[in-house]
């Protein structure tokens, strides 16, 4: 009988290939036992048995939606703290669902959100459609403020408006305002490395960067999970939240070939405000202060005045701060509006849940438009997003791709009741991993005005023609069918 020899690498192959299907089964298992949904763990299963090792690392470090306990801790101890002065705003200004639309009212009845404060009244509220005006609106603002400037983005870049926003800053830092700066580390990692933010620090702006990330971090906590949310607030008094990053579109990201970003922010007064004030301090304390009672620097201690009859809703979400509650919202906003739904957004990866809500509104014939942008700066999304088209296609829903740049602004508006502008993207990552946050009002008015941006919007679009996208190439049904596989973990 011939002896039997194995090479060295053939006995290193199949430990390879054994230890391969070890972690494939032990993962396996892991995904099955969270009971996540079913489009999400199969995603997991696929890049995990298909990826040798790369996939198991990927899932490990982001996989699975976790947190530091030590930052829940603190975020958990800080909000106790200021529950009395919350239940105080909720009482003081809480519209009663009698005086709100039945549209609204079935969403101010959901205000499970983390903060507990459901539609408020006596505010004002502004919107900017260029980054240009709310640049403008923003240092003149900061150069009439006197207690405080607060801010919070994902991305900060310095240049053109930019720098007239930092010089503001470092004014009101001279005489004696508090002024603090709070950045994504990811998001705005060239701003931590570039000199503005040496010139900031040296003339007494405080600046942070919230969830650090980095390799030896992602031992310890889920590096992908972002501070997604744009806020700014002023005295405690004067609030801006919307789409738009602290970057000016005239110099960011060109080489990228989409055109101009273009965005939507708000400008709010009254005791939404003070809402988005509290929001953004209570990030500003997870990250910088270990101790519960250093949160009394919230300034929650000042009247609030009332600015105006709008009701608004100011609904925060994160991975520990209600997760699923504007997916939920908007699922009950699309199962109850009764006649017009137009939505913007850049990125579109709905939940089938989404989706099937989306589709049934319209067979019962709610007209709905989706604009989008006609480029986006990311391959997989876009791909991903197209191979939902047919399904909504099919449905009667209109689809218009905006070509006058990168639409970014995140807009609904629902019948002539409830406008929704805000951080969220219409896909899981916004839904379920990012920090976000999002502004309801339940006034005709303010719908009426952002209806008339999204207009705009869709005057500046290409309307997808249903026969013609049903007969686009096999390779494109291929390559967005594919890609849609993964779509439950973009």
């Amino acid at each position: 009988m011939p002896e039997t020899t194995f090479s060295i690498p053939t006995l290193l192959a199949g430990l390879m290939v054994a230890l391969h299907w070890m972690i494939v089964i032990g993962l396996g298992l892991r995904i099955i036992l969270k009971r996540r949904p079913t489009g999400v763990s199969l995603a997991w299963l696929l890049v995990v048995v298909t990826v040798p090792f790369v996939g198991a690392v990927l899932y490990l470090f982001v996989g699975e939606l976790w947190l530091p306990r030590r930052r829940i801790g603190r975020y958990t101890a800080f909000k106790e703290v200021i529950s009395d002065q919350i239940e105080h705003i909720d009482e003081a200004w809480d519209i009663k669902g009698d005086q709100l639309s039945i549209l609204a009212r079935s969403l101010n009845a959901q205000a499970n959100n983390p903060l507990k404060i459901s539609a408020i009244g006596g505010n004002a509220i502004e919107l900017f459609d260029t980054s240009t005006r709310c640049m403008c609106s923003i240092v003149d603002e900061i150069d009439k403020a006197q207690l405080s400037v607060s801010m919070l983005f994902y991305i900060w870049e310095s240049g053109g408006d930019v720098d007239d926003v930092e010089r503001a800053l470092i004014r009101a830092a001279g005489r004696g305002v508090v002024c603090r700066v709070m950045v994504d580390s990811a998001g705005s990692k060239r701003f931590l490395r570039g000199n503005s933010v040496c010139e900031l620090r040296q003339a007494g702006v405080e600046v942070v960067d919230t969830l650090p990330a980095g390799i030896l971090r992602a031992l310890f906590a889920r590096i992908d999970i972002r501070n997604h949310r744009k806020i700014i607030t002023i005295d405690h008094r004067v609030a801006y939240t919307g789409s738009m990053n602290m970057v000016d579109p005239r110099l960011f990201r060109l080489k990228k070939g989409v055109g101009r970003w273009v965005d939507v922010m708000a400008r709010v007064q009254g005791p939404a405000a003070r809402v988005l004030d509290i929001t953004l301090r209570l990030d500003w304390a997870v990250e910088s202060t270990d101790d519960p009672r250093e949160v009394g620097a919230l300034g929650l201690d000042l009247s609030i005045e009332s600015a105006g009859e709008i009701p608004l809703q100011v609904v925060p979400s994160g991975p520990d701060q209600g997760p699923q509650i504007i997916h939920d919202m908007l699922l009950t906003l699309i199962y109850t509006v009764q006649r017009r739904l137009i939505l913007t957004t850049p990125y579109f990866i709905p939940s089938e849940a989404m989706l099937t809500a989306l589709t049934a509104a319209a067979k019962r014939g709610v007209c709905i438009t989706l604009v989008v942008p006609k480029k986006i700066d990311s391959i997989l999304v876009r791909h991903a997003s197209k191979a939902y088209f047919e399904d909504l296609l099919d449905a009667g829903i209109e689809i218009c791709t905006y070509t006058g740049g990168l639409l970014h602004a995140k807009t609904v508006t629902a019948d002539d009741e409830v406008a929704m502008l805000g951080t969220v993207n219409m896909d899981k990552r916004s839904f379920w991993i990012n920090f976000e946050v999002s502004l309801f009002a339940y006034d005709e008015q303010v719908v009426t005005d952002l209806r008339r941006l999204q207009g705009g919007y869709i005057e500046k679009s290409e309307r997808i023609d249903p026969s013609a996208w049903r007969r686009r190439p096999v390779i494109s049904r291929i390559v967005q069918n594919g890609v849609q596989l993964l779509s439950p973990i973009l």
